[in-house]
């Protein structure tokens, strides 16, 4: 075994033959996720910043029993969070609330070795390569945008070598919008920003991504430009299925027929 993930895991590859589609995982349960990552999903997002999971839970959950690769988002950009997720396996970071070119080369040098970055050598999942250059150069690493000091300096952002693109954060940037956490989907100015966050990406050669919340918003999403889309957690994703099951079944006649009496 050499150590290095399946072409097919590779996040990059598939973004650049085309838009991703993924979930997001809030609870560290071991059957929710083996459910997950049995459907068509083209990526799995673990969320350390507002889901369940710590980091503590991250050596089980980022097994590489399959092909499907996943992504952490760390409570914060701190280099131990960053460091603990790679070391973990993680194939992919987004480190939220990211506002400053500075912070984006921190994020850049907390995954990178020295000479050009400060990461401690230590990786433990047995199946990550032992070579520094290649465990450095292999995980995706994302900014999150979502205020209005990171909008500011976006294309500043981008341009920070060892950012492979952006990801947006609807809720809060709606709130430092002035236009409240309801943005699913984006309305009025949250709707023209995001736009152009998915511009600024494409202009700079790389790629946005972007919590969607449902499956319908996707096309949407499309359409502005993103090429990462998390179309919701289990949650909703379960309340949805439910939904479609019972349309599907006819309750609202059987509701119907029930008040009727028959």
């Amino acid at each position: 075994m050499n150590g290095q993930p399946p072409a097919e895991r590779d996040l990059r590859v598939r973004i650049e033959a085309g838009a991703v589609l993924g979930v997001w995982v809030s609870r560290p349960t071991d059957s929710i996720l083996e459910l997950m990552d049995g459907s068509d999903a083209d990526y799995l997002g673990i969320d350390c910043q507002h889901g369940y999971a710590s980091e503590a839970d991250l050596p089980r959950l980022l097994v590489r029993a399959s092909t499907t690769p996943r992504l952490v988002r760390v409570a914060d950009s701190r280099h131990s969070s960053i460091g603990r997720a790679l070391d973990a396996g993680a194939d992919g970071i987004i480190v939220p609330m990211v506002d400053t070119v500075r912070q984006a080369e921190a994020i850049v040098r907390a995954v990178r070795y020295p000479p050009r970055g400060i990461r401690s050598y230590g990786p433990i999942a047995p199946y990550l390569s032992r070579d520094h250059t290649a465990l450095e150069s292999a995980p995706l690493v994302l900014a999150m945008i979502e205020t209005a000091e990171g909008l500011d300096n976006l294309e500043e952002i981008l341009a920070v070598d060892g950012i492979d693109g952006v990801y947006v954060g609807p809720a809060d940037l709606g709130i430092t919008l002035g236009d409240g956490p309801a943005q699913f989907p984006p309305i009025s100015v949250v709707r023209e920003t995001m736009k152009r966050v998915a511009a600024s990406a494409a202009e700079a050669g790389k790629f946005a991504g972007v919590h969607a919340g449902l499956g319908s918003f996707a096309r949407d999403y499309l359409s502005m430009g993103y090429r990462m889309i998390t179309l919701g957690n289990e949650q909703s994703v379960v309340v949805q299925g439910m939904a479609a099951e019972l349309r599907t079944a006819g309750r609202e006649a059987a509701v119907t027929s029930a008040k009727a009496g028959y």
